[in-house]
């Protein structure tokens, strides 16, 4: 039975592609969808073959290309490594005759080895020397002379070892030459103008009286900052404008050390400044006490003169002390004894203090002035001790301040204490000897009564 069925679906399927064949004639033989369909995919067929034709054709030139590529590789290094074997084996040949000739070029040196190295090692250190040296100025060409031949990898001639002798006797000759020439010279704000200067000997150079400093680095000399105290700018100046003769001058042996330390060092009125506000209170004090001590000085001499000139004067000179005390005397001459020497001692009480004014005062300041010193010396140690808490005691320039004012305060009050004690005793003295004269005197008026 399903056989049977089987057929009958086959002859039913045969009767309707027949009755469709007959319906494709019939109108104007169109393709079917299923033709088209089968056109389609032959046409697709067509393209993926000719595309798996060219992809098979292009994986085929690109082995082809690796394969030739490895094939130039592989002979690149063999061609290599053949190089690289006869690389070995020429640089172990040229090893063992460098080695050889090394050892010959040794044998037939000699002394000329040691010679060799003697030149090159005072070739480095004249150089050097040279360099240092103010002479480099006005002799600037010789460093690269000295230099190729320091440098120099070959044996030197006779004609080196010449010019070496020579750069040295030069030397020699700069150093007891004094030599003017001009040369750029650098002064504080930047500019570089020419000047003459004076070179004296591998010490010192100079212009107009005032020294200047070589700069090494630049070979080049510029001003100092500030000139060095005690130097006789005169004596330098007579020597650069004047071509011969004998002039004692002032050098640095140094060749600058001397200058720098000297340019560091304060002056006195630098040191003063150290001070602080107490040194400064310390010397006016101190000015006055001198100006108060010298009018005293002067006033008492004078009057103690004119006492001497009054007693040797049979006229009584007004406004004189012992012509006030002889015109009391005359005055009170018909007084009893008693009474005029209490008179004349009491003109003398009163003449007293007109004399011994201010003399005291010289006293007070003399005494004042180590005990200011010995403030600005407190002051100063405190700040030392403000400076040790704050900083430590690393830098000593950080207590230098404070040190520095304690012990300038302290010379200060000792400078002026000094002076005017010695003073003061000086008007002092001038005062008793006055009053003294005048008791004597006084006393010789009341003598000259008893006797009458």
């Amino acid at each position: 039975m399903k056989k049977f069925i089987y057929l009958l679906s086959i002859l039913s399927l045969n009767f309707n592609l027949f009755s469709q064949d007959s319906n494709i004639e019939n109108v104007e033989e169109a393709p079917s969808k299923l033709e088209q369909l089968i056109i389609d995919i032959e046409s697709e067929i067509d393209i993926e073959k000719r595309f798996d034709f060219s992809r098979s054709n292009s994986k085929e030139r690109q082995l082809a290309d690796l394969k030739r590529i490895h094939k130039k590789l592989t002979n690149d290094l063999k061609n290599a490594e053949d190089l690289s074997i006869r690389l070995i084996d020429e640089f172990d040949k040229n090893e063992k005759t460098l080695s050889e000739l090394e050892e010959k070029l040794t044998l037939k040196l000699g002394n000329l080895g040691e010679m060799f190295g003697v030149v090159k090692q005072v070739s480095g250190q004249t150089r050097g020397e040279f360099k240092n040296s103010i002479t480099n100025i006005d002799n600037p060409d010789r460093d690269l002379f000295l230099k190729n031949l320091a440098e120099s990898k070959k044996l030197p001639d006779l004609k080196d070892i010449s010019g070496l002798w020579v750069e040295l006797v030069k030397e020699i000759r700069n150093a007891e030459s004094i030599k003017t020439f001009n040369t750029n010279v650098l002064s504080a704000d930047g500019d570089n103008s020419e000047l003459e200067v004076l070179r004296i000997g591998t010490f010192s150079i100079t212009h107009n009286g005032m020294f200047l400093k070589h700069l090494i680095d630049t070979n080049q000399i510029e001003f100092l900052p500030s000139q060095p105290s005690g130097v006789n700018k005169r004596k330098l100046k007579r020597l650069q404008n004047n071509a011969t003769g004998s002039y004692e001058v002032d050098i640095d042996p140094t060749r600058g050390a001397i200058l720098e330390k000297l340019i560091q060092k304060k002056t006195f009125f630098q040191r003063i400044a150290d001070g602080g506000l107490v040194g400064y209170i310390i010397i006016l004090l101190g000015l006055g006490g001198v100006a108060l001590a010298s009018e005293r000085i002067y006033t008492l001499r004078n009057t103690l003169s004119s006492i001497q000139e009054q007693e040797s004067s049979s006229d009584i000179i007004d406004g004189n002390l012992l012509g006030l005390l002889l015109k009391t005397a005359k005055e009170n001459v018909s007084e009893s004894l008693d009474s005029l020497e209490l008179i004349l001692d009491e003109k003398i009480q009163s003449i007293t203090p007109e004399i011994e004014i201010r003399v005291k005062a010289i006293k007070l300041i003399a005494t004042v002035a180590p005990l200011l010193g010995l403030l600005g010396t407190v002051i100063g140690m405190i700040e030392t001790f403000q400076a040790i808490t704050l900083f430590g005691t690393g830098d000593p320039k950080l207590m230098a301040g404070g040190i520095s004012q304690a012990l300038v305060t302290t010379m200060l009050g000792l400078i002026v204490a000094a002076p005017l004690l010695f003073m003061h005793s000086y008007a002092e003295n001038y005062s008793k000897t006055i009053i003294s004269f005048l008791e004597e005197k006084a006393s010789g008026i009341v003598a000259n009564k008893t006797k009458k």
